[in-house]
């Protein structure tokens, strides 16, 4: 999945739209306008153009981008309002509070870049997977017009949502990273992921030959440096950090420690990936981990406490 947070395309680093704790599912877009084919480093400019063509609608009076996400032609996903806001783009208040909307830059019929290609599909699925996976969205996949009165996503992407929203050509290959290797998804800088890793940002660099300024690119398989010592385990962030429906940044590092460990059986027909949702596919998947240590299996209920949080870190 190559990923493009608000920052990086160019806008402010949270969006000002309404709170969203959870959705129904996804509808899916498009332009509805002329769209011609241009080169990826162009389309970053594009989604800024979508954005202040939005600020500018005086009639619709949108605080932001109006799309939870716009995903190009070349398969990138770049993020709108974002996870757990409210979209502008279903139509009314109501069906914005239902529904996550997803925008293809597309063109209508005739007008150009009509016919959506693999490589758009795909990312359209990456984004529907990252809001079921990050945004609490449900598994229902739909077009704009359901419930609303349009043409919006166009007849060809409105037929490939009915067909059930696939991946073209079998799928995507999403294998589990080797141990002691971890597989960037996600835009996020060098130190993020030495955090999430729990690792020094300069171990990581120097092992991987990352070199000023420091650019790392979704799909790049690093190596994990090992600590002298062992691992240092982050502070316990207490029982509140793992609740069934809960985002918080723990969970994105217990479930890179659950991926590295093998411990990733149950998940939504899609593999298990990290995220910051504390899911009831992560807490089955703790449960196996429990289950595997004699210090834990007699209690395995896929709750993270001090004991485990201790050691799937060491």
């Amino acid at each position: 999945m190559e990923f493009v947070d608000r920052e990086t395309w160019g806008a402010p680093a949270a969006s000002a739209a309404g709170f969203l704790g959870s959705a129904r599912g996804v509808k899916i877009h498009y332009l509805g306008t002329g769209y011609e084919s241009r080169g990826h480093p162009r389309c970053a400019d594009y989604v800024r153009q979508v954005r202040a063509a939005h600020l500018a609608d005086v009639r619709e009076d949108y605080v932001d981008i109006a799309y939870t996400a716009c995903v190009c032609e070349h398969g990138a996903v770049y993020e709108g309002r974002g996870t757990h806001r409210r979209p502008g783009a279903n139509g009314d208040k109501e069906l914005n509070g239902r529904d996550y909307a997803v925008c293809a830059l597309l063109a209508k019929d005739g007008g150009g870049l009509d016919v959506p290609p693999a490589a758009m599909l795909h990312g359209l699925v990456d984004a529907i997977e990252w809001l079921r996976r990050d945004g609490d969205a449900g598994s229902w996949v739909g077009g704009h017009k359901d419930g609303y009165p349009t043409d919006c996503p166009g007849d060809r992407l409105y037929a490939w949502v009915h067909a059930g929203a696939q991946r073209p050509d079998g799928g995507r290959d999403d294998e589990v990273d080797p141990p002691g290797t971890y597989t960037v998804r996600v835009w996020d800088s060098l130190s993020v992921i030495a955090r999430r890793l729990n690792v020094d940002w300069r171990d990581l660099a120097n092992l991987n030959g990352i070199r000023p300024p420091y650019t790392i690119y979704p799909g790049q398989r690093l190596r994990i440096p090992e600590r002298p010592g062992g691992p240092v385990v982050p502070p316990y962030p207490g029982v509140g950090a793992f609740v069934i429906g809960r985002a918080h940044p723990a969970v994105a590092d217990l479930d890179t420690r659950l991926v590295l460990r093998g411990f990733t059986r149950h998940h939504d027909g899609d593999g298990y990936q990290p995220g910051r949702v504390f899911t009831e596919y992560t807490r089955r998947n703790v449960a196996d981990y429990q289950r595997s240590r004699p210090e834990l299996r007699g209690d395995p209920d896929g709750y993270p406490g001090p004991l485990t949080w201790r050691l799937i870190h060491s």
